[in-house]
């Protein structure tokens, strides 16, 4: 099977959290509400002090994913599609 990366691009969602630790933190909360997610790194940051970290999953559960990381508790900068 060859794998397209429009297509995944066009099924992924990303949270971005900004640090490791809160991107492990997303994704055991999508996982405890049964959404399956990857932490993933995002891009480095502008002011070069690091790196941005994210967790990813399907576009399809953004609504749930959303709600799942607010009652978490886990401030999410920005929904990247």
């Amino acid at each position: 099977m060859i794998y397209d990366r429009s297509y995944r691009a066009a099924t992924v969602c990303t949270a971005v959290t900004g640090t490791m630790t809160m991107a492990l933190k997303a994704q055991r909360a999508l996982t405890k509400a049964t959404i399956p997610s990857n932490t993933v790194k995002v891009s480095k940051s502008a002011n070069n002090t690091g790196c941005i970290y994210g967790v990813e999953f399907n576009i399809a559960l953004l609504g749930n994913a959303r709600a799942t990381l607010d009652s978490a508790g886990i401030e999410v900068k920005e929904y990247l599609r």
